[in-house]
């Protein structure tokens, strides 16, 4: 004996064309046809258009480019922090002896990573840019230069595992193709 279906589906309207599709009905009602538009076409007049979500508009390859410069740029900047908690991480767990010049390159390298934080967090802010000039001729993608390469040395001078010192390079690895992409075409033949 069959089984009854437990739940019946439920009564749908003959001349709604979404519901014929789902009970599984793809032939087209003339009565849909012949009433006009569909909802969908028609723009709400009333209040309810105040309530109708406005699509976004559509992103330029300029702006594009720009969030994801900002985006990398974020990036380069929590990275950079991620690696100084894993140097403070290894200091903390550290069981060797610090003398003054493990203090001292604490000290250092830590002042190096703020102002690199600050510089990716000011760029992802659009305050400045990889190549804003900040003093005489040298820009901001110079400077976070240097300050790695302070960061790294003085980091390695800690007596504690080296590899987080060292993964403060990878977060100038990032800006480094972004400050290349950056640069400037030649526009005429070069001899």
């Amino acid at each position: 004996m069959p089984q009854p279906d437990p739940e019946p589906a439920p009564a749908a309207d003959p001349g709604d064309p979404s519901t014929a599709e789902l009970n599984g009905k793809a032939e087209p009602d003339e009565t849909a046809e012949l009433a006009g538009p569909s909802a969908e076409s028609v723009k709400p007049d009333g209040p309810s258009a105040e309530s109708a979500k406005p699509a976004e508009p559509e992103l330029t390859p300029e702006q594009k480019a720009r969030r994801t410069v900002r985006t990398f740029l974020w990036t380069c900047g929590w990275l950079t922090l991620l690696a100084a908690a894993f140097l403070l991480s290894d200091i903390a767990q550290s069981n060797k002896a610090f003398g003054v010049v493990g203090w001292l390159s604490v000290v250092v390298t830590y002042l190096c990573v703020i102002a690199l934080v600050a510089g990716y967090f000011a760029c992802a802010l659009e305050k400045a840019t990889l190549r804003t000039r900040l003093l005489g001729r040298f820009d901001v993608f110079q400077l976070s230069t240097v300050l790695v390469v302070l960061a790294v040395v003085f980091g390695l001078l800690i007596p504690t595992s080296h590899k987080a010192a060292l993964a403060l390079a990878l977060p100038w690895a990032l800006t480094y193709w972004m400050y290349g992409l950056d640069r400037a075409k030649p526009t005429g033949p070069t001899t």
